[in-house]
Protein backbone atom coordinates (compact mmCIF):
# COMPACT_ATOMS: atom_id res chain seq x y z
CA UNK A 1 0.00 0.00 0.00
CA UNK A 2 1.61 3.43 -0.98
CA UNK A 3 1.58 6.15 1.11
CA UNK A 4 -1.08 8.07 -0.70
CA UNK A 5 -3.27 5.02 -0.93
CA UNK A 6 -2.52 4.69 3.23
CA UNK A 7 -3.44 8.68 3.86
CA UNK A 8 -6.65 8.10 1.86
CA UNK A 9 -7.80 5.07 3.51
CA UNK A 10 -6.72 6.25 6.66
CA UNK A 11 -9.28 9.61 6.29
CA UNK A 12 -12.23 7.77 5.09
CA UNK A 13 -12.09 5.49 7.93
CA UNK A 14 -11.94 8.75 10.32
CA UNK A 15 -15.18 10.04 8.51
CA UNK A 16 -17.09 6.67 8.98
CA UNK A 17 -16.23 6.68 12.08
CA UNK A 18 -17.27 10.44 12.91
CA UNK A 19 -19.96 10.92 10.39
CA UNK A 20 -21.59 6.96 10.85
CA UNK A 21 -20.07 5.83 14.16
CA UNK A 22 -20.47 8.29 16.57
CA UNK A 23 -22.50 11.00 14.14
CA UNK A 24 -21.49 13.57 15.52
CA UNK A 25 -23.84 16.32 15.60
CA UNK A 26 -22.84 20.56 15.13
CA UNK A 27 -21.84 21.79 18.13
CA UNK A 28 -21.44 18.90 20.41
CA UNK A 29 -18.69 17.65 21.97
CA UNK A 30 -16.62 14.50 21.10
CA UNK A 31 -14.33 12.67 23.84
CA UNK A 32 -11.67 10.57 21.99
CA UNK A 33 -9.80 8.09 23.39
CA UNK A 34 -6.34 6.00 22.15
CA UNK A 35 -3.28 4.26 22.77
CA UNK A 36 0.01 6.74 22.17
CA UNK A 37 0.69 4.96 19.06
CA UNK A 38 -2.65 5.59 17.51
CA UNK A 39 -1.32 8.90 17.70
CA UNK A 40 -1.15 9.56 13.55
CA UNK A 41 -5.14 8.59 13.26
CA UNK A 42 -6.22 10.68 16.02
CA UNK A 43 -5.44 13.65 14.27
CA UNK A 44 -7.01 12.58 11.67
CA UNK A 45 -10.08 12.17 13.31
CA UNK A 46 -9.47 15.31 15.42
CA UNK A 47 -9.63 17.49 11.83
CA UNK A 48 -12.62 15.55 10.64
CA UNK A 49 -14.94 16.41 14.14
CA UNK A 50 -13.89 19.74 14.03
CA UNK A 51 -15.11 20.11 9.91
CA UNK A 52 -18.02 18.14 11.29
CA UNK A 53 -18.64 21.27 13.70
CA UNK A 54 -17.49 19.89 16.85
CA UNK A 55 -17.80 22.22 19.51
CA UNK A 56 -14.22 20.80 21.37
CA UNK A 57 -12.43 17.61 21.12
CA UNK A 58 -11.11 16.20 23.65
CA UNK A 59 -8.17 13.60 23.18
CA UNK A 60 -7.48 11.33 26.06
CA UNK A 61 -4.25 9.05 25.91
CA UNK A 62 -3.89 5.44 27.16
CA UNK A 63 -0.20 4.11 28.26
CA UNK A 64 -0.65 0.74 29.35
CA UNK A 65 3.22 0.70 30.76
CA UNK A 66 2.36 4.23 32.38
CA UNK A 67 -0.94 2.07 34.68
CA UNK A 68 1.59 -0.96 35.21
CA UNK A 69 4.10 1.49 36.82
CA UNK A 70 1.17 2.96 39.00
CA UNK A 71 -0.18 -0.53 39.74
CA UNK A 72 3.28 -1.40 40.82
CA UNK A 73 4.60 1.13 43.08
CA UNK A 74 1.28 2.67 44.51
CA UNK A 75 -0.83 0.90 47.16
CA UNK A 76 -4.11 0.51 45.05
CA UNK A 77 -6.16 0.44 47.73
CA UNK A 78 -5.64 3.84 48.77
CA UNK A 79 -5.76 5.08 45.22
CA UNK A 80 -8.60 7.30 44.56
CA UNK A 81 -9.59 9.42 40.88
CA UNK A 82 -9.24 12.72 41.54
CA UNK A 83 -12.25 15.09 41.85
CA UNK A 84 -11.40 17.11 38.17
CA UNK A 85 -11.86 13.41 36.85
CA UNK A 86 -15.41 12.66 37.79
CA UNK A 87 -16.43 16.63 37.26
CA UNK A 88 -15.30 16.35 33.51
CA UNK A 89 -16.82 13.21 33.31
CA UNK A 90 -20.03 14.88 34.93
CA UNK A 91 -19.56 17.82 32.40
CA UNK A 92 -19.86 14.84 29.28
CA UNK A 93 -22.83 13.08 30.54
CA UNK A 94 -24.45 16.63 31.26
CA UNK A 95 -23.23 18.31 27.69
CA UNK A 96 -24.17 14.77 25.92
CA UNK A 97 -20.57 14.73 24.52
CA UNK A 98 -20.26 12.10 21.96
CA UNK A 99 -17.51 9.19 22.90
CA UNK A 100 -14.88 7.70 19.86
CA UNK A 101 -12.65 4.45 21.66
CA UNK A 102 -10.42 3.76 19.76
CA UNK A 103 -8.60 0.16 20.69
CA UNK A 104 -5.28 -2.16 19.45
CA UNK A 105 -2.43 -2.50 22.07
CA UNK A 106 0.61 -1.02 21.62
CA UNK A 107 1.57 -2.19 24.69
CA UNK A 108 0.04 -6.17 24.71
CA UNK A 109 1.94 -7.60 27.48
CA UNK A 110 2.64 -4.57 29.65
CA UNK A 111 -0.11 -5.86 32.74
CA UNK A 112 1.20 -9.43 32.72
CA UNK A 113 3.49 -8.69 35.69
CA UNK A 114 1.06 -6.49 37.51
CA UNK A 115 -0.49 -8.26 40.96
CA UNK A 116 -3.86 -9.46 39.71
CA UNK A 117 -5.48 -8.25 43.14
CA UNK A 118 -4.08 -4.77 42.36
CA UNK A 119 -5.40 -4.79 38.86
CA UNK A 120 -8.95 -5.92 40.55
CA UNK A 121 -8.90 -3.30 43.19
CA UNK A 122 -8.11 -0.52 40.93
CA UNK A 123 -10.34 -1.64 38.37
CA UNK A 124 -13.66 -2.29 40.55
CA UNK A 125 -12.66 1.42 42.00
CA UNK A 126 -12.48 3.34 38.80
CA UNK A 127 -15.49 1.54 37.52
CA UNK A 128 -17.75 2.40 40.73
CA UNK A 129 -16.52 6.40 40.60
CA UNK A 130 -17.52 6.58 36.69
CA UNK A 131 -20.99 4.32 37.28
CA UNK A 132 -22.84 7.27 36.21
CA UNK A 133 -21.04 7.71 33.36
CA UNK A 134 -20.70 3.82 31.82
CA UNK A 135 -24.49 3.99 32.79
CA UNK A 136 -25.21 6.84 30.75
CA UNK A 137 -23.47 5.11 27.74
CA UNK A 138 -24.81 2.20 28.43
CA UNK A 139 -28.56 3.56 28.26
CA UNK A 140 -27.48 5.10 24.82
CA UNK A 141 -27.86 8.42 26.07
CA UNK A 142 -24.85 9.57 24.06
CA UNK A 143 -23.26 8.31 20.76
CA UNK A 144 -20.54 5.99 21.69
CA UNK A 145 -18.70 3.93 19.11
CA UNK A 146 -15.51 1.23 19.89
CA UNK A 147 -13.06 1.28 16.84
CA UNK A 148 -9.83 -0.50 16.22
CA UNK A 149 -6.49 1.42 14.86
CA UNK A 150 -3.56 -1.16 14.07
CA UNK A 151 -0.12 -0.82 16.18
CA UNK A 152 3.14 -2.66 15.37
CA UNK A 153 2.51 -4.95 18.14
CA UNK A 154 -1.35 -5.39 17.41
CA UNK A 155 -0.20 -6.27 13.71
CA UNK A 156 2.49 -8.86 14.60
CA UNK A 157 -0.11 -11.00 16.85
CA UNK A 158 -2.65 -10.96 14.26
CA UNK A 159 -0.06 -11.55 11.45
CA UNK A 160 3.41 -13.53 13.22
CA UNK A 161 4.66 -14.35 10.18
CA UNK A 162 4.89 -10.79 8.33
CA UNK A 163 7.73 -8.11 9.62
CA UNK A 164 6.14 -5.49 11.92
CA UNK A 165 5.49 -2.56 8.77
CA UNK A 166 4.03 -5.53 6.69
CA UNK A 167 1.82 -6.42 9.30
CA UNK A 168 0.50 -3.02 9.85
CA UNK A 169 -0.33 -3.20 6.56
CA UNK A 170 -2.34 -5.93 6.48
CA UNK A 171 -4.00 -5.35 9.18
CA UNK A 172 -4.57 -1.85 8.09
CA UNK A 173 -6.27 -3.61 4.62
CA UNK A 174 -8.39 -5.89 6.73
CA UNK A 175 -9.81 -4.02 8.97
CA UNK A 176 -10.75 -1.65 5.99
CA UNK A 177 -12.43 -4.28 4.74
CA UNK A 178 -14.27 -5.37 7.84
CA UNK A 179 -15.63 -1.48 8.01
CA UNK A 180 -16.79 -1.88 4.82
CA UNK A 181 -14.57 1.53 4.30
CA UNK A 182 -12.91 0.21 1.34
CA UNK A 183 -16.49 0.23 -0.79
CA UNK A 184 -17.50 2.41 -3.15
CA UNK A 185 -20.25 3.51 -0.79
CA UNK A 186 -19.32 2.25 3.04
CA UNK A 187 -22.27 4.48 4.41
CA UNK A 188 -24.55 2.27 1.99
CA UNK A 189 -22.83 -0.57 2.72
CA UNK A 190 -23.72 -0.25 6.34
CA UNK A 191 -27.22 0.96 5.63
CA UNK A 192 -27.46 -2.95 4.17
CA UNK A 193 -25.56 -4.70 7.56
CA UNK A 194 -28.32 -2.42 9.57
CA UNK A 195 -31.42 -4.18 7.78
CA UNK A 196 -29.36 -7.41 8.05
CA UNK A 197 -28.93 -7.34 11.61
CA UNK A 198 -32.40 -5.68 12.51
CA UNK A 199 -34.18 -8.30 10.38
CA UNK A 200 -32.54 -11.05 12.43
CA UNK A 201 -33.40 -9.39 15.99
CA UNK A 202 -37.10 -9.09 14.51
CA UNK A 203 -36.94 -12.61 13.73
CA UNK A 204 -36.30 -13.75 17.07
CA UNK A 205 -38.78 -11.06 18.96
CA UNK A 206 -41.74 -11.91 16.71
CA UNK A 207 -40.97 -15.85 17.85
CA UNK A 208 -40.97 -14.93 20.95
CA UNK A 209 -37.79 -16.84 21.84
CA UNK A 210 -37.76 -16.99 25.41
CA UNK A 211 -34.48 -19.79 26.01
CA UNK A 212 -31.66 -20.78 23.67
CA UNK A 213 -29.90 -23.67 23.83
CA UNK A 214 -26.30 -23.62 23.00
CA UNK A 215 -24.82 -27.05 21.83
CA UNK A 216 -21.35 -28.11 20.01
CA UNK A 217 -20.91 -31.39 19.86
CA UNK A 218 -17.32 -31.68 19.54
CA UNK A 219 -15.89 -34.10 21.92
CA UNK A 220 -14.17 -32.63 24.85
CA UNK A 221 -11.23 -33.84 26.63
CA UNK A 222 -14.22 -35.64 28.80
CA UNK A 223 -15.50 -37.39 25.97
CA UNK A 224 -18.87 -35.35 26.52
CA UNK A 225 -20.19 -32.32 24.17
CA UNK A 226 -17.30 -28.97 24.08
CA UNK A 227 -21.05 -27.38 25.19
CA UNK A 228 -24.32 -27.70 26.01
CA UNK A 229 -25.40 -24.18 27.62
CA UNK A 230 -29.27 -23.72 28.22
CA UNK A 231 -29.45 -19.47 28.58
CA UNK A 232 -33.22 -18.12 29.72
CA UNK A 233 -34.13 -15.01 28.74
CA UNK A 234 -35.02 -11.64 31.22
CA UNK A 235 -38.75 -10.98 31.25
CA UNK A 236 -39.65 -8.95 28.54
CA UNK A 237 -36.15 -9.32 26.81
CA UNK A 238 -35.33 -7.64 23.63
CA UNK A 239 -32.83 -8.54 20.69
CA UNK A 240 -30.88 -6.01 19.50
CA UNK A 241 -28.95 -5.52 15.96
CA UNK A 242 -27.10 -2.83 14.43
CA UNK A 243 -27.06 0.52 15.01
CA UNK A 244 -28.56 2.36 17.99
CA UNK A 245 -30.43 5.26 18.55
CA UNK A 246 -30.33 8.10 21.43
CA UNK A 247 -33.53 9.72 23.33
CA UNK A 248 -33.25 12.60 20.63
CA UNK A 249 -32.99 10.24 17.58
CA UNK A 250 -29.49 10.06 16.75
CA UNK A 251 -28.51 6.89 14.95
CA UNK A 252 -25.55 6.19 15.83
CA UNK A 253 -22.68 2.59 15.27
CA UNK A 254 -21.50 1.45 19.03
CA UNK A 255 -19.27 -0.51 17.48
CA UNK A 256 -17.10 -1.05 14.40
CA UNK A 257 -17.78 -3.91 12.95
CA UNK A 258 -20.32 -5.54 14.18
CA UNK A 259 -21.69 -8.58 13.14
CA UNK A 260 -24.25 -9.51 16.41
CA UNK A 261 -27.55 -9.55 17.59
CA UNK A 262 -27.36 -9.70 21.12
CA UNK A 263 -30.22 -9.46 24.20
CA UNK A 264 -30.18 -9.84 28.13
CA UNK A 265 -30.26 -12.47 30.10
CA UNK A 266 -31.88 -13.59 33.02
CA UNK A 267 -29.31 -13.61 36.16
CA UNK A 268 -30.99 -16.84 37.11
CA UNK A 269 -32.11 -18.76 34.11
CA UNK A 270 -28.51 -20.14 32.84
CA UNK A 271 -27.66 -23.81 33.37
CA UNK A 272 -25.13 -26.38 32.24
CA UNK A 273 -22.15 -25.97 30.49
CA UNK A 274 -19.72 -24.07 27.96
CA UNK A 275 -15.98 -24.05 26.37
CA UNK A 276 -14.88 -20.90 25.10
CA UNK A 277 -13.73 -20.56 21.80
CA UNK A 278 -10.75 -17.77 21.81
CA UNK A 279 -8.86 -16.08 24.05
CA UNK A 280 -10.25 -12.93 25.72
CA UNK A 281 -8.43 -10.41 28.28
CA UNK A 282 -10.68 -9.23 31.68
CA UNK A 283 -8.67 -6.59 33.29
CA UNK A 284 -5.93 -6.83 30.19
CA UNK A 285 -4.75 -10.12 30.84
CA UNK A 286 -5.11 -13.38 28.85
CA UNK A 287 -7.59 -15.60 29.57
CA UNK A 288 -7.74 -19.12 26.69
CA UNK A 289 -9.29 -22.58 27.16
CA UNK A 290 -11.90 -21.32 29.63
CA UNK A 291 -14.58 -23.75 31.08
CA UNK A 292 -17.56 -23.00 32.90
CA UNK A 293 -20.27 -24.43 34.77
CA UNK A 294 -23.44 -22.93 35.50
CA UNK A 295 -26.44 -23.79 38.22
CA UNK A 296 -29.34 -21.57 38.64
CA UNK A 297 -27.65 -18.31 36.24
CA UNK A 298 -24.19 -18.53 38.89
CA UNK A 299 -21.01 -20.10 37.88
CA UNK A 300 -20.06 -22.59 40.25
CA UNK A 301 -16.97 -24.23 38.50
CA UNK A 302 -14.39 -23.00 36.36
CA UNK A 303 -11.34 -23.35 34.84
CA UNK A 304 -8.53 -21.79 32.22
CA UNK A 305 -5.83 -23.39 30.32
CA UNK A 306 -4.39 -19.65 30.39
CA UNK A 307 -5.54 -17.19 33.44
CA UNK A 308 -6.60 -19.41 35.93
CA UNK A 309 -5.54 -16.75 38.44
CA UNK A 310 -7.29 -13.56 36.24
CA UNK A 311 -10.32 -15.69 36.29
CA UNK A 312 -10.31 -15.80 40.40
CA UNK A 313 -9.92 -12.17 40.73
CA UNK A 314 -12.48 -11.32 37.85
CA UNK A 315 -15.01 -13.67 38.97
CA UNK A 316 -14.33 -11.80 42.86
CA UNK A 317 -16.28 -8.99 41.14
CA UNK A 318 -19.95 -8.81 42.67
CA UNK A 319 -21.98 -9.71 39.54
CA UNK A 320 -19.54 -11.34 37.73
CA UNK A 321 -20.43 -14.37 37.99
CA UNK A 322 -23.77 -13.86 36.39
CA UNK A 323 -24.50 -12.83 32.69
CA UNK A 324 -25.12 -9.44 31.09
CA UNK A 325 -25.28 -10.67 27.51
CA UNK A 326 -25.82 -13.32 25.37
CA UNK A 327 -25.40 -12.72 21.71
CA UNK A 328 -25.57 -14.56 18.07
CA UNK A 329 -22.89 -14.24 15.37
CA UNK A 330 -22.91 -15.73 11.93
CA UNK A 331 -20.12 -17.65 10.90
CA UNK A 332 -20.25 -16.49 7.99
CA UNK A 333 -19.20 -13.43 9.29
CA UNK A 334 -16.79 -11.45 7.83
CA UNK A 335 -14.51 -11.92 11.06
CA UNK A 336 -14.98 -14.70 11.08
CA UNK A 337 -14.44 -15.90 7.60
CA UNK A 338 -11.25 -13.92 7.55
CA UNK A 339 -9.61 -16.53 9.55
CA UNK A 340 -7.61 -14.68 12.01
CA UNK A 341 -7.46 -14.86 15.73
CA UNK A 342 -7.49 -10.69 16.58
CA UNK A 343 -6.32 -10.90 19.85
CA UNK A 344 -8.88 -7.94 20.26
CA UNK A 345 -12.30 -8.25 21.75
CA UNK A 346 -14.18 -5.42 19.80
CA UNK A 347 -13.15 -8.22 16.22
CA UNK A 348 -13.19 -11.27 18.07
CA UNK A 349 -16.42 -10.82 19.68
CA UNK A 350 -18.06 -10.33 16.03
CA UNK A 351 -16.31 -13.41 14.97
CA UNK A 352 -18.88 -15.77 17.34
CA UNK A 353 -21.53 -16.27 19.34
CA UNK A 354 -20.13 -15.02 22.99
CA UNK A 355 -21.72 -14.41 26.35
CA UNK A 356 -20.82 -11.24 28.64
CA UNK A 357 -20.48 -11.64 32.14
CA UNK A 358 -21.36 -8.79 34.67
CA UNK A 359 -23.25 -5.78 33.68
CA UNK A 360 -26.58 -5.92 31.65
CA UNK A 361 -27.69 -3.81 28.89
CA UNK A 362 -31.06 -2.11 29.99
CA UNK A 363 -31.95 -1.42 25.95
CA UNK A 364 -32.24 -5.18 26.07
CA UNK A 365 -35.24 -5.05 27.96
CA UNK A 366 -38.65 -3.58 26.63
CA UNK A 367 -38.84 -0.02 28.21
CA UNK A 368 -35.92 -0.71 30.24
CA UNK A 369 -33.99 2.58 30.02
CA UNK A 370 -36.59 4.23 31.66
CA UNK A 371 -37.17 1.27 34.17
CA UNK A 372 -35.86 2.02 37.88
CA UNK A 373 -33.29 -0.18 39.40
CA UNK A 374 -35.34 -2.63 41.29
CA UNK A 375 -37.61 -2.56 38.14
CA UNK A 376 -34.89 -4.04 35.58
CA UNK A 377 -34.13 -6.36 39.11
CA UNK A 378 -37.33 -8.14 38.84
CA UNK A 379 -36.71 -8.78 35.11
CA UNK A 380 -33.58 -10.48 35.76
CA UNK A 381 -30.79 -7.92 34.82
CA UNK A 382 -27.62 -8.15 36.17
CA UNK A 383 -25.60 -5.60 37.51
CA UNK A 384 -22.05 -5.41 37.96
CA UNK A 385 -19.37 -3.03 37.97
CA UNK A 386 -17.86 -4.88 34.97
CA UNK A 387 -18.97 -6.22 31.65
CA UNK A 388 -16.45 -8.99 29.91
CA UNK A 389 -17.30 -10.73 26.84
CA UNK A 390 -16.35 -14.13 26.26
CA UNK A 391 -16.41 -15.74 22.99
CA UNK A 392 -18.19 -19.43 22.52
CA UNK A 393 -19.46 -20.19 18.64
CA UNK A 394 -17.60 -22.40 16.73
CA UNK A 395 -18.44 -24.00 12.96
CA UNK A 396 -20.15 -27.22 14.73
CA UNK A 397 -22.12 -25.42 17.15
CA UNK A 398 -26.06 -25.22 16.78
CA UNK A 399 -28.33 -23.43 18.55
CA UNK A 400 -32.41 -24.22 19.27
CA UNK A 401 -34.80 -21.45 20.56
CA UNK A 402 -37.94 -22.30 22.71
CA UNK A 403 -40.98 -19.88 22.73
CA UNK A 404 -42.99 -19.52 25.99
CA UNK A 405 -45.89 -21.59 24.70
CA UNK A 406 -42.87 -25.00 24.62
CA UNK A 407 -42.04 -25.06 21.06
CA UNK A 408 -38.88 -25.33 19.51
CA UNK A 409 -37.33 -23.37 17.14
CA UNK A 410 -34.09 -24.18 15.63
CA UNK A 411 -31.96 -20.80 14.87
CA UNK A 412 -28.05 -21.79 14.15
CA UNK A 413 -26.85 -25.15 12.55
CA UNK A 414 -23.04 -25.45 12.35
CA UNK A 415 -22.27 -22.10 13.02
CA UNK A 416 -24.66 -20.66 10.39
CA UNK A 417 -28.07 -19.23 11.21
CA UNK A 418 -31.09 -21.40 9.56
CA UNK A 419 -32.89 -20.51 6.46
CA UNK A 420 -35.22 -18.00 6.90
CA UNK A 421 -33.78 -16.47 10.11
CA UNK A 422 -31.94 -13.85 7.67
CA UNK A 423 -34.80 -13.69 5.06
Amino acid sequence: MTNTESNGLRRRYAELLVKTGVNLQPGQGLLVRGELAHAPFVREVVAVAYAAGASFVQVDWIDQPTLAAMLGHADAGKLELPAYEVTRFQQYVDEKWARLSLVGDEFPAALSAVDPHSLRTWTIKRAQTLKFYTKTMMANQIQWCVAGVPTPAWATQVFPDLPAEAAVDALWAMIARLVRVDQADPVSAWDALNRQLTGVAAYLQRNGVQTLHFVDPTPAPDGRPSTDLSIGLAEGARWVGGASTTPAGVLFQPNMPTEEVFTTPHNRRTTGYVRTSRPTFPMQREVRDAYFRFEAGEIVEYSAAVGQEVLEQFFAIDGARRLGEVSLVDAGSPVFQSGLLFYEILFDENAACHIAFGEAYPECIAGGNAMSRAELADAGHNFSDTHVDFMIGTATMSVTGQSADGQTLPIMREGRFVPGVTA
